[in-house]
């Protein structure tokens, strides 16, 4: 089995920054002015303790389940004896045309994410297609692109976004729509070097042996007497959910629909009898319940679910195909699974360990003032190198808005400029990043050597800066 050496690349990347916090003293960025904190050494029991600590995180862990209850979730589908069946029947369907298929999937993926811009919730569909691609004769690498590719090409080219463009909106002050045009046109052309790359995959023809090797949720191929027909209806329940309980419905389209149904069903109280045994003996009346928070507890509004909710619903989803197949060990399955979704989960997260890093060394703010005082004014090129420093190094784009972008924005440039470029060069950096979690979350997953990776990409990432950095120097001279 290949190694992808991510692990090695991400622990020299954490060992660097310790060492950088001997060299570069530690800043704030606030109000338009950096605050000098002084020199913040990182010592061999801090580095432990920083890595520690990151694992304990919140928004990481809530991550790092969602992974793990996909994983249960394949487990069962695995188990079934259909979906494998399903798989390869949509693979003889497009079979002759396969390169439609990956068309589909790649313009689908990049529009949802450009547009609704669901996170890692996307990755619940991630094993079904990379299955599918995988069983019409391509490689890894073009499944990975397929899917990862077309997630942060709907990054670069993201149009409202609430976590793309709205987080960077408003850390800047402005609306997620501005640069509209400059948006769509960046998700257009970067779509054009992903179909070209495409069009020049090649399919081989796999053994089954092979296939089961590379693929590790492809799934038992055994006669079942019960209809695929469930498996089908599970994943569309999972996609309308997806849509309806995930797309931030008010903040990014102003529909409040959702938000006022969960305020009237929450707020419910009829009035009902009770009977209360407490330390002083039994209490009976009448009082008004809200019974729907009583029952079911606290439950966020349509348009505010994220990694916890999607989780649970992955987990329920598992154990309903469970019984509907009459899977034997369905609990069995599920931990088979999570723990087939262990290692990509794990890296994930040790990827997330250097944005932790990152905001407790505070560091950055000085490096990015060495590199952006080279010019006394904004600099495209100058920013895109802070940006994409800043990317590989905060890996998410909410730290990289919070973090990164207030030092670009305070300079006297148009802010829909500072927000198109943050877009666009963190989606380009996260293509090659050994940090990228998307990237990181693929590889490990497929078991793809980030050299390889890199080796057969890197023209695409060439393409597609290039293309970045025409649309920023229109943006910036029109």
């Amino acid at each position: 089995m290949k190694k992808t050496g991510l692990f090695k690349i991400i622990m020299f990347i954490l060992l660097g920054m310790v060492v950088a916090t001997w060299i570069f003293s530690a800043s704030y960025f606030n109000e338009g002015n950096l605050a000098e904190l002084g020199m913040y050494n990182i010592g061999f029991f801090d580095f432990f303790s920083l890595i520690f600590g990151s694992f304990e995180f919140a928004y990481f862990l809530q991550i790092f389940i969602l992974l793990l209850s996909i994983g249960a979730l394949y487990g069962v589908l695995g188990k079934t004896g259909k979906y494998r069946a399903w798989i390869e029947k949509i693979a003889n369907y497009f079979k002759g045309v396969e390169f439609i298929f990956l068309l589909i999937v790649a313009f689908l993926i990049a529009v949802l994410t450009s547009v609704f811009d669901y996170g890692y919730l996307i990755l619940l569909f991630f094993p079904l297609l990379v299955s599918t691609i995988l069983a019409m004769g391509y490689d890894k690498v073009t499944a990975l692109v397929t899917t990862v590719g077309a997630v942060l090409i709907g990054t670069i080219g993201n149009i409202v976004g609430n976590a793309t463009s709205g987080v960077v909106a408003d850390i800047i002050g402005i609306e997620a729509t501005s640069g509209f045009y400059y948006k769509l046109g960046l998700l257009i052309l970067s779509l054009i070097p992903l179909v070209l790359y495409l069009s020049k995959a090649k399919k081989t023809k796999k053994t089954t042996k092979a296939l089961e090797e590379e693929d590790m949720f492809i799934g038992e191929k055994e006669p079942n007497k019960y209809s695929i027909a469930s498996i089908i209806v599970i994943f569309s329940l999972l996609f309308v959910l997806l849509i309806i309980g995930c797309t931030a419905w008010n903040n990014s389209f102003k529909i409040d629909i959702f938000s006022k149904l969960h305020e009237n069903v929450t707020t419910w109280s009829p009035k009902l009898p009770y009977i209360h045994i407490t330390t002083d003996g039994i209490e009976t009346g009448s009082e008004k319940v809200a019974i729907f928070t009583k029952l079911f507890g606290t439950v966020s509004a349509f348009g505010e679910w994220r990694y916890a909710e999607m989780s649970m619903i992955c987990l329920i989803a598992a154990v309903v195909l469970g019984l509907l197949y009459r899977v034997k060990g369905i609990f069995a399955a599920m931990a088979d699974g999570a723990k087939k979704m262990l290692k990509p989960a794990f890296l994930v997260m040790m990827a997330y360990t250097v944005v932790y890093f990152a905001g407790n060394q505070m560091i950055f703010p000085t490096i990015a003032k060495l590199i952006l005082s080279i010019s006394g004014k904004f600099s495209v090129i100058l920013s895109s190198i802070v940006l994409a420093l800043g990317s590989v190094l905060h890996v998410d784009i909410l730290y990289v808005a919070n973090y990164v972008v207030p030092q670009l924005a305070a300079y006297d440039v148009d802010k829909s400029l500072v927000a198109l470029l943050t877009q666009s060069i963190y989606g380009v950096t996260m293509f090659v990043a050994p940090t990228s979690a998307f990237l990181v979350f693929g590889l490990s997953y497929l078991n793809v050597p980030y050299k390889e990776w890199i080796k057969k990409t890197w023209k695409l990432v060439v393409t597609l800066l290039a293309v970045v950095l025409i649309i920023l120097l229109i943006a910036k001279f029109a």
